[in-house]
């Protein structure tokens, strides 16, 4: 995932002297990376306000890449991917539509516990962490219950299952024709029970995080800015060498237009 605008550096720099057009590249790639690294520090502050408690995970789940004058002068603000054949998880509150399969569902389906067009959704006896997730020793004991996990050395055994007593907490999937609903149940003590997670069909965001938009309007505020002192700072440097060295350093007839 990733983002575009293009600028009017050209423009900017009509008729400037050819020795210091030379600091242009340099000027450009500074800017672009100042201005990438302002886009992602800005996501991070607004984050908490589009997301309720978002995780640390979540607040650093953007990284940059920065270019060189040498190269082909594109920067960059990039989802972090796990798994490139993976979409992000943040990619259903940009661009709205299901959400992809996580991993333990993916698992549950290799599995046959679900379905693949199932998507596990959390039920009224599960209790969720601060952030609004779910425990990892939750999903750990349901893989490993249900020998689904990625680890068949972690899958409970018959052996495991005595050793852990009748106080653990057993989960199990419905079968087919009972009054409970499709999902995965848990069962506690002898004769009480209660749904952690519901099956459905599908789990539907809307566009609620315009990361296009958001990155966009801050590289064409932050950019020109960027750009008109890096290329000042430059030219003053050109200038300063070239006094140092006995050469010609006239003041150019060049001044910055405004591009803010």
């Amino acid at each position: 995932m990733e983002f575009s605008f293009q600028s009017n550096v050209d423009q900017w720099t009509a008729g400037l002297e050819e020795i210091y057009r030379r600091q242009i590249p340099f000027a450009t790639a500074q800017a672009l990376n100042e201005t990438v690294e302002d886009i992602r520090d800005y996501h991070q502050t607004i984050l908490p306000v589009i997301f309720d408690r978002p995780t640390r995970y979540t607040l650093s789940s953007l990284r940059v890449l920065k270019t060189t004058s040498r190269g082909d002068l594109i920067a960059g603000v990039y989802f972090k991917d796990q798994n490139r054949r993976r979409q992000h998880y943040l990619m259903p509150q940009v661009e709205g539509g299901n959400r992809p399969h996580k991993a333990f569902e993916t698992w549950l389906i290799r599995r046959g516990v679900m379905r693949s067009n199932e998507y596990a959704v959390p039920a009224s006896g599960l209790k969720l962490d601060a952030y609004g997730n779910v425990s990892a020793g939750v999903i750990t004991s349901i893989l490993s219950q249900m020998a689904a996990g990625p680890d068949a050395m972690q899958w409970e055994t018959k052996r495991s299952r005595k050793r852990a007593g009748p106080s653990r907490n057993r989960y199990f999937v419905p079968q087919p024709g009972s009054s409970l609903r499709r999902g995965i149940w848990r069962r506690k003590g002898k004769t009480a029970i209660e749904p952690v997670f519901i099956f459905v069909s599908g789990v539907t965001y809307q566009k609620r995080y315009d990361f296009y938009g958001i990155s966009v309007d801050r590289a064409m505020s932050y950019f020109p800015v960027n750009f008109e002192r890096a290329l000042i700072a430059g030219i003053e440097d050109q200038r300063s060498y070239r006094m140092r060295s006995g050469l010609s350093a006239s003041a150019s007839n060049w001044t910055m237009p405004s591009i803010g």
